[in-house]
This record gives structure tokens, C-alpha cells and sequence, in this order.
């Protein structure tokens, strides 16, 4: 039976047929193409143009599939990883839910969303890895689909789909792993996801196409930069993960990527880390299940992996069936809340035992609220008499007597309004401060009059100029900050040190009133 896997990346569509494992069909598509269009033809919707274009494509190609799997790029979808409690299986929707509104911008009602728990034997809780996506983005898929006249048995996330080209290769780690894929030709997404037992802890997406450029074309133009970037970007994933999963440290990383910059990239992990790397071999992949030579593509392994279905993976994430689900799961609730738990039957000796029932509520009510009116009543009486005009006051009586309430009330305002409110200030720091700069430590310091802040930290970039220059950036920033200029009427550098921890530059910075 045939299969056809349809990945929709930032900037190729890659549709892949495939019979038990054996390529058939591989078609790319640039979206570019379904956005340059004929004035005449502006009216018409970007899902129609790019159905228009994958139908003749697929009509060319003598595609009669009616079925197909989406794989899709991390740019739509938002993925996230939590812990919750073990709770019975009746209670994780709702405990999922709710516990995943602490890390998503938005309503989780606007997304189609699918969980998977794994649980975590260490900390005896269960980890969550939650996949969502926006309701219009999901609709707008569905639609391009609909024009096709398909029929989908999944939407999954690509990174997720490339998973299975680790099995096929014959990947059996064990323990915590990293899996980064990397394509420098296309203007396709890199994936970095971390595994233990071959479920997800951490995915980042990384784009290293910058300034309107390629990635393609920037490699042409500066492999070294496109190089250097990459190797940041990578640093900063590891550090990320390293802080969210201080006890789960990777032991190996696994690339799938083409020949170029290997060595380089080899070294750079090897120096910076430590870690154990291999290069997943896709050439033997290819011939072993496709049979003929094929240039490296990042978009046609998530296409081709997306397309086999029967090859299984630790992630059963599927947001297609996850929207049944959801809508089944929200009319079973309903259901249940409205149904009522027995079936009543007029009764006279029921209806004495329910109207006895009442008396002696109410009766139990008026008796617990008794002490309460009587402390109430207590609690009025202990309040402090407040001087007013007299009823027989004339006028200049009563604008004295409101001159004077009006000036008690604007010396509390002065107090409130000067109190600094450190709350403000720690808000507005990850806001100001540039990328690569991190904050090793804060103090604060408040006497009667006076208020210092201190801020000690680090900036890296590997060049002790670049480093300075940052720091400056994050000064700059400070004095701009109208909360930093209401509280601090001095901002500056006490320090500046480079080289005396591992090759970063170390600064403080103090914030007087």
C-alpha cells in the first residue's frame, strides 16, 4: 500500500510516496512560488495557491494517494515539557490543561493540543510532553487538504518524525541523548531534541537564515559565519538544557547532517562540552531502504520518515485525532455534570426527610453565624473615633476640616509613590539585558534615604571587544528604562574584567537613588 508524507516546512513543501519503506515519488516545492502571483490573481488565498500548485505537481508525477501524513515545522507548533503529579488517567486532561496555562502566551482554548505523560522513576512524577498549535494555523492546513481532496491520518511535529530515521539507521542508545539535525543548504529549521529512553525532555527550533539571506546563500557567501553562528546557537541549547535539567546530563549526541563543516563542528563539541558525537550515516540509510543515490535534504527525511507508518517511536503524538479527542472528552463532561446521579422518584417520606433536611441547615446556619455578628459588632465599636465637622459647623468649618483630610491624605500618597518597589525593577531586567549576557548575582541594599542596586554578571561572545560593547548595551539600556530612572538616579560600570573565568568578560553594575 502506498503512503505519502507531506511535510510543510518554512520554505519547501517536500512530498514524499513510499511503498513498505521504498521511495516512489519526491517532489519540492518552493511556497515562494504561491506568493508570487499574477496581479489578477491577489483575491485568491494562500492555501488555494499552494493546494494549486502541489495539485499539479502530484498530477504530473501520476500521484493518485488519497490519504496522507503532515509533518510540520516547529514555526507553527508550540511544544513544551512539564511535570505534574501521578494522578489517575480519568484526571490528566483536566490536570494537563490547567497545569500548561503557566507556560503558553495565550488561551489554551485556541489551541488543538495532544499530551503524551511519561513517567519520571527518579522523581516519581509524571513528565508531559504537550504539543500545541493556533486553531486558525491548524484550520488553514486543513484547508490546503481539502482542496487536495485528501483524506490525513496524522499531524505530527517533524523533529518527532526524524526520529524514526534514528531507528532506521539503527540508532539503539540508551540513557539521556542528544539528536540535532542540520541542513546549511536549505532554509529549512535545525532541530536540537534531547531524549532519555527515546522520549522528548527538550526541542528547540533553530533558524540561522538572518537579514532577509538564505541559509543556502549565506553559506556561500560566509561559511565561517553561518559556522560561528551555528556553533552558538548550539552552545546556547546545551546551556539552556544543562539549567532546565541540572541532573539529566547527556552522554552522547547524534547529527544528521551532510558533509560540510563536519570536522569543524566535530572539534568545537569536542572542546566546548566534552560529549561523546556521531554522524548518523544517511547514505547507508538511503541505499539500504531507498535503493539509489540521494542528495542530502533535511526536508525529504521528515517527508519520507512522516510516510512510514508502521516504523513506531516512543512519541505517539497526533494532533488530528488530539481535536476528537478534545471535543469527545469536553461532551463527555458536559454530560456527566448535567446528568443527575440518580433517578428521583415523588416519594412523601422523601420529600418530610428533604424539607427536615433544610430546616435544620438553616437553623444550623443562623446558629454558626451568631458569633460572628457578635464579633463584628465587637470589632465596630474598637474603631477609632475620626474627628469630624459638626453639623452646626459653618463654612470655613468644614474647608478647614477637608483641607486638613486632604493634606493627611497627600502625605500618604507621597510615602506610597516614593516607596521603590523592587518587584518593578527584577520585571524590567530580562527585558533590557542582551543576549549572552547573564546575571551571576544581585543585591540590594535600603537605609532610610538611600537605595543601591548591584548587579554582578558575565558576558560571552568570544571576543573580549564584542564582550565590552555588550555590557555597555546593557548600561545603555538601564538608563533608558523609565522603572530604572524613577527609582536610580545613578547607573554605572564599577568593574570591568576579562579573561579570569573561562575567557568571559565579568562586570558589575551598581544603581544608586
Amino acid at each position: 500500500m502506498h503512503s505519502l508524507g507531506i511535510y510543510f516546512g518554512p520554505q519547501i513543501i517536500c512530498i514524499v510516496e513510499t511503498k513498505a519503506k521504498q521511495l516512489i515519488n519526491n517532489i519540492g516545492i518552493l511556497r515562494s512560488k504561491a506568493i508570487n502571483v499574477e496581479p489578477s490573481e491577489e483575491k485568491v488565498t494562500d492555501e488555494v495557491k499552494i493546494a494549486g500548485l502541489i495539485k499539479e505537481e502530484l498530477k504530473n508525477r501520476h500521484i493518485e494517494a488519497k490519504e496522507a501524513i503532515l509533518t510540520l515545522s516547529g514555526k507553527d507548533l508550540i511544544i513544551r515539557s512539564f511535570l505534574i503529579p501521578i494522578l489517575p488517567h480519568e484526571e490528566l486532561f483536566s490536570a494537563v490543561n490547567f497545569e500548561v496555562r503557566k507556560y503558553i502566551p495565550f488561551k489554551v482554548e485556541d489551541l488543538i493540543s495532544d499530551y503524551q505523560c511519561h513517567l519520571d522513576k527518579t522523581i516519581k512524577k509524571n513528565r508531559v510532553l504537550f504539543v500545541g498549535i493556533k486553531r486558525e494555523i491548524f484550520e488553514k492546513y486543513l484547508n490546503i487538504i481539502k482542496e487536495l481532496g485528501f483524506k490525513i491520518s496524522s499531524i505530527e511535529y517533524s523533529a518527532f518524525s526524524v526520529l524514526k530515521f534514528l531507528k532506521l539507521s539503527d540508532v539503539r542508545e540508551k540513557g539521556i541523548i542528544a539528536n540535532i539535525n542540520i541542513d546549511l543548504v536549505e532554509t529549512d529549521e535545525i532541530n536540537f531534541v534531547v531524549l532519555e529512553d527515546g522520549f522528548p525532555l527538550f526541542s528547540r527550533d533553530i533558524t540561522l537564515a538572518a537579514g532577509g539571506r538564505e541559509a543556502g546563500e549565506a553559506k556561500e557567501a560566509n561559511p565561517n559565519l553561518v559556522l560561528e553562528k551555528l556553533k552558538r546557537e548550539i552552545r546556547i541549547s546545551l546551556d539552556y538544557y544543562d539549567r532546565t535539567f541540572p541532573t539529566k546530563t547527556i552522554k552522547k549526541i547524534f547529527f544528521l547532517m551532510d558533509q560540510d563543516f563536519r570536522p569543524d563542528l566535530e572539534a568545537f563539541i569536542k572542546e566546548a562540552t566534552g560529549l561523546s558525537i556521531q554522524f548518523i550515516n544517511f547514505n547507508k540509510a538511503v541505499n539500504r531502504y531507498i535503493g539509489k543515490p540521494i542528495p542530502f535534504s533535511l526536508s525529504f527525511i521528515k517527508a519520507y520518515c512522516s510516510s512510514l507508518t508502521k516504523v513506531e517511536t516512543a512519541v505517539k503524538i497526533n494532533l488530528l485525532t488530539a481535536k476528537e479527542k478534545t471535543a469527545k472528552k469536553i461532551s463527555t463532561e458536559f454530560k456527566s455534570k448535567s446528568a443527575l446521579p440518580f433517578s428521583f422518584k415523588p416519594n412523601l417520606i422523601l420529600s418530610m426527610v428533604c424539607l427536615l433536611l433544610c430546616i435544620v441547615t438553616f437553623f444550623f446556619g443562623v446558629y454558626r453565624i451568631l458569633p460572628l455578628q457578635k464579633d463584628l459588632k465587637n470589632m465596630k465599636a474598637m474603631h477609632p473615633e475620626v474627628s469630624a465637622a459638626s453639623l452646626q459647623a459653618n463654612y470655613d468649618e468644614v474647608a478647614n476640616t477637608y483641607n486638613n483630610v486632604k493634606a493627611r491624605i497627600k502625605s500618604i500618597g507621597d510615602v506610597i509613590r516614593q516607596q521603590l518597589y523592587f518587584s518593578e525593577v527584577l520585571d524590567v531586567l530580562p527585558r533590557v539585558m542582551p543576549e549572552s549576557i547573564w546575571l551571576i548575582e544581585i543585591s540590594f541594599n535600603k537605609a532610610e534615604n538611600q537605595a543601591e542596586l548591584t548587579m554582578r554578571g558575565t558576558a560571552f561572545l568570544d571576543d573580549s571587544n564584542k564582550e565590552l560593547e555588550l555590557v555597555n548595551t546593557f548600561l545603555a539600556r538601564l538608563k533608558e528604562s523609565q522603572v530604572f530612572n524613577k527609582y536610580f538616579r545613578n547607573i554605572e560600570i564599577v568593574s570591568v574584567d576579562y579573561g579570569q573565568v573561562k575567557n568571559v568578560t565579568s562586570f558589575i553594575i551598581t544603581c544608586r537613588k
